[in-house]
């Protein structure tokens, strides 16, 4: 389960912002996000779920053990935001044309 505690700290170095910093967005110390990036200790679900949206990654991310597999993952979760806006995208210009 080390995988866990690797994803952390390189999903929040990814976003440039210290442990302190995740700790008071999310609610908890500096402590705390030294142990799970340790793996001293293991997040709890609902805090899995905080750090998976303030890191910009999705929950398999963190848990998934195969690093290949948490990448597909990841890329799949980015290319279906990106769709997401660009069909928002086309609905606005289709809006737009038909005024």
């Amino acid at each position: 389960m080390r995988y866990i505690a690797t994803r952390i700290r390189g999903a929040r170095e990814e976003k440039g912002i210290s442990q302190r910093k995740l700790g008071m967005i999310l609610g908890l110390s500096d402590k705390a996000i030294s142990a799970y990036e340790a793996g001293r200790t293991y997040p709890p679900l609902d805090t899995l779920f905080k750090l998976s949206k303030e890191l910009g990654k999705p929950v398999s991310y963190f848990i998934e053990e195969d690093s290949h597999k948490a990448y597909i993952t990841e890329s799949m979760s980015k290319i279906s935001e990106r769709l997401a806006t660009i069909t928002q995208e086309i609905e606005k210009l289709k809006k737009t044309l038909s005024e």
